[in-house]
């Protein structure tokens, strides 16, 4: 019985990420698995490219720089993961094969987004406040807050806070047409199991739910538990 193929992954990263999140991700994921960051526009490889007004049509953006022909599937990170859900969508709307699966690490559910606690430091000057506010909820890392090169990247983090600001989800969920798989990690305080129940809404196949040890950015502090998963996710898949 011959291999199935490779499963090429889309992934999306957090606020203020970029495609280059992922690098390890493109060299050390197992046989079997291809990462294919995401980069949206304005951002990174796309810096010279107007940003979307809003997070759909980043998403709708995204979704034309996905190619279906063949095994994929979705991964998205914080803000990264209300991005892949949108583009699963936007993938499903324009007609187009969906992914095998999708999966949304530490992002709450879009009913539960609430108000960002961001907002009035958006609208505000002073970056270091904002840091300071990011870095004590645990949505950047620390060294970010102390690094000399943070001018450069304050302008991603607010452009891509504002997206999430300015989106306003639908009254009621719109389910996903295949499989969801929501991570979380257990030092996370934003998203623990309870609120990451609530995606089950968003799908009409199955919902898998899991928690990782670690924070906010858990995917990349646990990446060989995390890739080793995503590898089961796969070869699941081909079998059915």
């Amino acid at each position: 019985m011959s291999a199935p193929d490779p499963l090429t992954l889309y992934c999306v990263p957090h606020a203020g990420g970029s495609a280059r999140s992922f690098v390890r991700w493109r060299r050390e994921l197992p046989d079997g698995l291809r990462a294919q960051p995401l980069e949206i526009a304005g951002k990174g490889l796309r810096s010279r490219e107007p940003r979307a007004a809003t997070l759909r049509e980043a998403a709708v953006d995204l979704a034309h720089r996905v190619d279906p022909s063949g095994r994929y599937a979705l991964l998205g990170h914080s803000m990264g993961g209300l991005l892949a859900y949108e583009t699963a969508l936007a993938l499903h709307a324009l007609g187009r094969p969906g992914p095998e699966f999708v999966v949304v690490a530490a992002t709450r559910p879009p009913h539960l987004l609430g108000h960002s606690p961001y907002a009035p430091l958006l609208a505000a000057d002073d970056d270091d406040a904002l840091l300071d506010a990011l870095a004590a909820h645990g949505r950047i890392p620390q060294e970010v807050r102390r690094s000399p090169m943070r001018h450069q990247f304050v302008p991603v983090i607010r452009g891509d806070l504002a997206l999430l600001a300015g989106h306003r989800p639908d009254p009621d969920p719109r389910p996903l047409p295949g499989d969801l798989v929501t991570w979380y990690g257990t030092g996370d305080p934003d998203t623990p199991p309870e609120v990451m129940a609530g995606w089950r809404h968003y799908t009409a196949g199955v919902h898998l739910g899991e928690g990782f040890d670690g924070g906010h950015f858990f995917p990349h502090e646990r990446f060989g538990e995390v890739a080793a998963r995503l590898l089961e996710l796969a070869r699941r898949r081909a079998d059915r």
